[in-house]
């Protein structure tokens, strides 16, 4: 499915009542409620924020910010520092004999 043929389609959900009713669920099961803690969790390709309710509910979500491949866009100088010294780590561990 192209670009332009997702976002018609998900403009379609998001306009027929099951859809509405879906997210008017997500809304109310966040609205009003305060905050009271944010956790992040490596996701393998992305980090996931948490945040923690002050009902004790909890609503996870994925923001593109997060993915591996925009913070290695972002963040260029300081993965290529960690991953020389992950080669270095590597390096420096004694081989097993055989």
């Amino acid at each position: 499915m192209t670009h332009a043929g997702s976002l018609d389609l998900l403009k379609r959900f998001m306009a027929c009542d099951q859809g509405r009713q879906f997210l008017d669920g997500i809304r109310d099961h966040i609205k009003g409620h305060t905050i009271t803690d944010v956790e992040f969790i490596n996701g393998g390709e992305n980090i996931s924020t948490i945040l923690h309710l002050s009902n004790g509910q909890c609503y996870a979500f994925n923001d593109q910010e997060l993915f591996l491949e925009t913070l290695r866009e972002q963040f260029n100088g300081l993965f290529r520092e960690l991953m020389r010294q992950d080669k270095e780590e590597c390096d420096e561990q004694p081989s097993i004999p055989t």
